[in-house]
This record gives C-alpha cells, structure tokens and sequence, in this order.
C-alpha cells in the first residue's frame, strides 16, 4: 500500500486509528509525505505533521479526529477524492456532551458503554451515558481540581474512586497536586501527581 492509500484508508475509516499509529512509525513513505507537510493551523505547536501524528494518542477520541481532519485536509490538497468517515468525529462530539469538565473520559471505557447501547435513540444515549459516568466515576467529597488536564485511573474498564487532592506545592518548585484514587476491587491506592 502507497503512504497515500494507508491515509486515505485511515481517513475514510477502513483501518482502525491503532493500525494507521503503527504504519506511521513502520511506513517510510508516511514518514516522507507527513514530513513536508509543515503549513498547519496555529494551535499545533509541532514543526510538520508527521512529528504531529506521532505524538498524538490513538486511544483519545479527541486525537484520533484531529488526526483525520488534518489528513483529510491533506488528500483534499493533493487532489484526491475521499469520504471522510464521521464515526469519530461524532464519537468526539458525543463525548463533549456527555462527560464532565473535570473528566477525560478513556476512549476504551467510551466505546465499550457506546456499543452497549448502541440501540439506544441518539437522545436517550446521551442521557443514559451522563447517568452512567456519574455513577461509574464517584468521588468520595468533591471532584479532582486539575492544575493540567484530567488524569483519572481507569483499571480494567473500571474507573477507580477519587479519594480527594493534596497540596504538595513545598516539596516541588512548582505548585503541585497529589491525587488519590482507589480501586475498590484489587484494594489498591493509585496517585496521580500533577505541577504547573
């Protein structure tokens, strides 16, 4: 397959996002045509687009969209006529609306509830989904506050409990946040530490 054929297949929805990551890092041509794409929109701080692809995560709903309109962008400027698959696109979207702003949700946990539900109208999905992420992520006082972006501990497809935060500011350089998650099934602490 020519680089050209592996983006559109990856743009059209015809290889999975975990397929196309690894034909970035296996694939010269890839590699050489992302490379000399270097004009991007001004929120990517990275010097050409292959550099973009690679350090996207291809388990994100979020990165896997940006991914495909950037490419999509790309095939559109070459000439090459393509259907842009809008499964992830209205994933993405379906997730804004239903997750809250202290949480990212994980991709996996994501889908699975979605083809769960999958008969669902669109509307009661979105109900059913805000009512299942509040009871699956439970926090034992309040919500975590972020000093970056959420980072909650999902151990088998299973959300662990936040227990709460702690300033740990005086043993950083920076003002620092630990946060404390449990899994109730294995018994076990997990913490996240974050700084800014």
């Amino acid at each position: 397959m020519t680089a050209i054929e592996i983006i559109t297949e990856f743009v059209e929805g015809a290889i999975s996002p975990k397929a196309f990551e690894e034909m970035i890092y296996s694939d010269p041509g890839v590699k050489a045509l992302l490379e000399v794409e270097g004009n991007l929109p001004a929120y990517i701080n990275e010097p050409d687009l292959y550099s973009y692809a690679i350090g996207q995560d291809y388990l994100n709903l979020e990165c896997i969209y940006n991914v495909q309109t950037l490419l999509s962008a790309v095939l559109s400027k070459k000439g090459i006529v393509h259907t842009v698959e809008k499964k992830y696109e209205n994933l993405f979207s379906l997730t804004l609306k239903v997750q809250p702003k202290w949480l990212s949700l994980p991709a996996e946990y994501f889908l699975k509830l979605v083809e769960e539900q999958k008969n669902l109208s669109p509307k009661e999905l979105q109900s059913w989904l805000k009512n299942k992420i509040k009871t699956d992520f439970r926090c034992l006082r309040a919500t975590p506050k972020w000093l970056q972006g959420p980072d909650w501990p999902v151990v088998d497809g299973r959300p662990t409990v936040f227990l709460g935060q702690l300033d740990i500011s005086e043993l950083s350089h920076d003002c620092a946040q630990a946060y404390l998650f449990f899994d109730e099934e294995k018994k076990i602490f997990h913490t996240i530490t974050q700084a800014c």
